[in-house]
């Protein structure tokens, strides 16, 4: 049910690893912090496959009870759109000045690439739901990043003077985090609504 999120785990840990090894003289050597940090990089871009590859072996294609299974044109739009987006922030990471330029708050070249990382995690996350192509294998990552969202809007009161007003990026990431939460709860509510309905003739035969 978690597993399409493994993947996208390991190419943020990568991206994380090569920001890191980019941008070792940001950190502060010698503190515990940097010594956890670097080990965890290090460690979880080969950690996490391997548990993504032990746990192929109880993969299984059969649906759950009630489980559905997106469209072929659903899918094709998460897998085709989620990977032009990962091209387009590799391209961000290697050169992260396209992103300072851009973005409604003060970037550095390390927290630039920190923030691609971050953003090839979501759009691997949907690649990876596009290809498995189960609400079951969505609906955690949904809710998790529908927390994301929350939190992060909650924090935005407190930062909103880091972010520059005239710049019209400001008000497109609020507003597409709003837009996309928004959607998230829709999309959750009809899809889990989808399930009772489907689930409710099996238990009726089965009381029967």
């Amino acid at each position: 049910r978690v597993q399409a999120g493994f993947l996208a785990i390991t190419a943020f840990t990568i991206c994380m690893l090569a920001a890191t090894l980019l941008h070792l003289d940001r950190f502060h050597h010698g503190q515990l912090t940097f010594y956890l940090w670097f080990i965890i990089y290090v460690l979880t871009p080969f950690v996490v496959p391997f548990l993504w590859w032990r746990n192929r072996a109880t993969a299984s294609e059969e649906l759950e009870a009630g489980d559905l299974r997106f469209s072929r044109t659903t899918r094709w739009v998460l897998s085709a759109g989620g990977s032009l987006g990962i091209l387009v922030f590799i391209v961000v990471f290697i050169d992260p000045t396209i992103l300072i330029s851009l973005a409604p708050w003060k970037l550095t070249p390390l927290t630039a690439r920190v923030f691609a990382g971050w953003t090839i995690l979501t759009l691997a996350t949907v690649v990876n739901i596009g290809l498995d192509g189960r609400w079951s294998a969505a609906r955690y990552l949904m809710q998790a990043a529908m927390v994301g969202l929350v939190l992060t809007l909650l924090a935005l009161p407190r930062i909103w003077p880091d972010l520059h007003p005239a710049n019209p990026m400001t008000y497109a990431l609020v507003g597409g985090m709003v837009v996309t939460l928004v959607a998230f709860i829709a999309i959750h509510l009809s899809l889990d609504a989808a399930v009772r309905r489907k689930l409710q003739p099996q238990k009726a035969a089965g009381s029967a």
